[in-house]
């Protein structure tokens, strides 16, 4: 039985045979002499692409591979002005960078190699980035002060009721939305519906590693008065029966919390003592912020209100449901932030 012909890549003495072959006969018998002599299966198409290609070559040897230009071009200076520049502008696009380079340097570099060198600069790019807040630099020492204050006493906040006020609304804000048309002729609107003026309501709580004060949800402006009217009916009650030993109160500097009327009535009830001082601009210190979130996301996804009452009702019922458990782990929070502030120099923690 005859051997089976095969087929294999091209050494470099059958290239060689190939060119000195063509020199004498067509390709259709230098096809069938590889056949017959070196039990090779190579069609014409393959030997006319073979001979086409080494026709203005000086070697039979692989082709170098070619060296990219751009690669060479990009010298550690140039990295160094990169990396300047999306320090200062942190959503500077490859696009801009290529623009920036080729007018300061007159350097042409794709945007493909401009990615690649900005991810070896350390550089990560997050679409829909979230904000945090802008911090002054006298803030930052503050900030990184109390928190240096917070270690060195190791501090465990577990006499400390943090309270806080935020706005709720009803909103369309959901994180998946699904859709269907009920049949092929109908267009339902892909987006969904959401209230020309939404119901807007104020909140008022706290909550400790003992549990959470009652909340109150108010409408229009929160002044001095108010907010002393809010601490009374609040606050007091839950001092009274979870903390008759004493406790710490922890607030943001609001000009309403730090009133001439409100030191009165903190000394009248006898917290001026309990007042602690904190640093401004710092929502991530305060762990209530936190279940704002947590609430905000429940009437979102989960209670999804309609009306004004089931606003007030949603609210309520997730305030309901913290445990003492719960809101000890919110509270918890705050000793993984504190470091977080330090190794910043003050900075938002990002949390």
């Amino acid at each position: 039985m005859a051997a089976t012909k095969r087929s294999t890549r091209l050494t470099t003495r059958l290239k060689a045979k190939i060119l000195d072959l063509r020199k004498k006969m067509s390709i259709q018998k230098v096809k069938e002499t590889l056949e017959a002599e070196d039990n090779i299966n190579i069609s014409r198409q393959g030997l006319y692409a073979f001979l086409n290609a080494n026709r203005t070559r000086s070697s039979l040897g692989r082709k170098p591979r070619g060296v990219m230009p751009n690669h060479f071009k990009l010298k550690p200076v140039h990295l160094k002005v990169m990396d300047s520049w999306i320090n200062n502008n942190p959503e500077l696009t490859a696009s801009k960078i290529k623009f920036k380079l080729k007018e300061t340097f007159d350097l042409d570099i794709s945007i493909s190699l401009i990615s690649l060198r900005r991810r070896h600069l350390g550089w990560t790019a997050r679409t829909s980035a979230r904000a945090c807040q802008l911090i002054s630099h006298k803030n930052k020492k503050v900030r990184m002060q109390w928190c240096l204050d917070a270690l060195q006493s190791r501090d465990d906040f577990k006499d400390v009721i943090f309270v806080d006020e935020s706005s709720v609304e009803m909103t369309s804000n959901g994180r998946l939305f699904f859709y269907k048309p009920s049949s092929d002729i109908q267009k339902k609107c892909d987006r969904k519906p959401k209230p020309k003026h939404a119901y807007k309501v104020n909140v008022w709580a706290g909550i400790s590693y003992r549990g959470r004060t009652s909340i109150c949800i108010f409408h229009g402006i929160m002044d001095s008065l108010t907010y002393q009217e809010i601490l009374k009916d609040n606050l007091l009650p839950f001092v009274e029966k979870k903390f008759p030993e004493g406790f710490r109160l922890y607030q943001d500097n609001d000009s309403k919390h730090n009133s001439r009327s409100t030191k009165a009535w903190y000394e009248d009830n006898n917290l001026t003592d309990s007042i602690m001082s904190t640093a401004a601009s710092s929502p991530d210190l305060n762990p209530i912020e936190n279940v704002w979130a947590s609430m905000k996301l429940y009437l979102q996804t989960v209670h999804k209100p309609k009306t004004r009452d089931e606003l007030v009702s949603g609210i309520r019922a997730f305030w309901e449901s913290l445990t003492p458990e719960k809101c000890a782990k919110y509270i918890d929070h705050i000793h993984k932030v504190i470091p977080y502030v330090v190794l910043n120099d003050g900075e938002a923690s990002g949390f």
